[in-house]
């Protein structure tokens, strides 16, 4: 009876440690979502440089050449810290979001505003974070991985067109990054 007991003490244990350090993210209600507004003829600004993040010295995919013709189509979500977020196609074909730094974009006006939060998480699991929200997985668009207990902070979430996303802030290589992981 004793070895009984011990045996399912030691399963309880065992299961709240894991449940302890595996983090649920938030739900939606904690988050405000954001989408983007479709500009088919571009914005016109010509070829501009993009960040992961709204930072100077952030991640920049494509091994720190990631830039987008703005003269063609492209999607905006608005400005954080005078950064433009933007959605673009990249020449193989896939999508990515980020920023293109202010002084490329300083006369552009648009009512797109997203409203991010910063919830702390620490990472249960491996997790890829993806720069691409429309095809999530993509091998094109991988910006990093999480691995158990990476701190990465949720920012909002994206459910536009069937995904259920939430947008992060984490590091890569030492640099901060901004991308996609699936709600959970």
């Amino acid at each position: 009876m004793k070895k009984v007991i011990a045996s399912i003490l030691t399963v309880v244990m065992v299961l709240l440690s894991v449940s302890a350090f595996a983090v649920s993210g938030p739900s939606k209600s904690e988050l405000t979502p954001f989408k983007f507004e479709h500009h088919v003829y571009g914005i016109g600004l010509g070829n501009c440089p993009v960040y992961s993040a709204p930072y100077n010295g952030a991640y920049r995919a494509n091994n720190g050449k990631a830039s987008c013709a703005t003269d063609t189509y492209i999607d905006i979500g608005g400005y954080d810290n005078g950064w433009l977020l933007v959605r673009y196609q990249t020449n193989n074909g896939s999508w990515r979001v980020g920023y293109i730094p202010p002084k490329y974009v300083n006369n552009l006006y648009t009512q797109m505003v997203p409203h991010f939060r910063y919830i702390r998480q620490t990472a249960g699991e491996k997790i890829r974070v993806y720069d691409n929200n429309l095809a999530y997985n993509d091998g094109n668009s991988l910006l990093g991985t999480l691995y158990p207990g990476d701190t990465y902070y949720v920012l909002a979430y994206y459910d536009y067109y069937g995904y259920d996303q939430y947008y992060i802030e984490f590091t890569v290589n030492g640099q901060t990054a901004r991308g996609f992981i699936p709600m959970y």
